[in-house]
């Protein structure tokens, strides 16, 4: 964990979670605003030491259909009410969306719980 100081640092460097070595690093902001996304964020990076794969866009940061959506059945499919853990913001439209403030309304989906042996194939 880095901790930043949000009244200094407007943004900080991207966290990253590696299966080889089963380390990750995470860049957070030391407030209690960010408790619940700070969370989101470690849970995010320890995944990828377990083998999970990111299902969001690095461009753009939203979610891919359907892996990095909750609930890619949803209809319509905005807004989703939740978050897919390795898509890491919840789709509000097709070109929108939102980090959540905490993991209460976060899911594991069905090819992550693959990728990490919590469902087989």
């Amino acid at each position: 964990m880095l901790y930043h100081d949000p009244e200094k640092t407007q943004r900080i460097a991207h966290s990253l979670g590696l299966q080889k070595g089963l380390i990750g690093v995470v860049n957070a902001f030391a407030s209690k605003q960010y408790k619940g996304s700070n969370k989101l964020v470690i849970a995010h990076e320890m995944l990828h030491t377990v083998g999970a794969s990111d299902k969001y866009t690095p461009g753009s940061g939203l979610p891919i259909y359907p892996n990095g959506y909750a609930k890619p059945e949803l209809v319509p499919r905005y807004p989703q009410n939740k978050t897919e853990i390795m898509g890491g913001r919840r789709p509000i439209t097709q070109n929108k969306a939102v980090m959540p403030t905490g993991l209460k309304r976060v899911i594991i989906g069905p090819e992550t719980a693959k990728e990490i042996n919590w469902l087989s194939e």
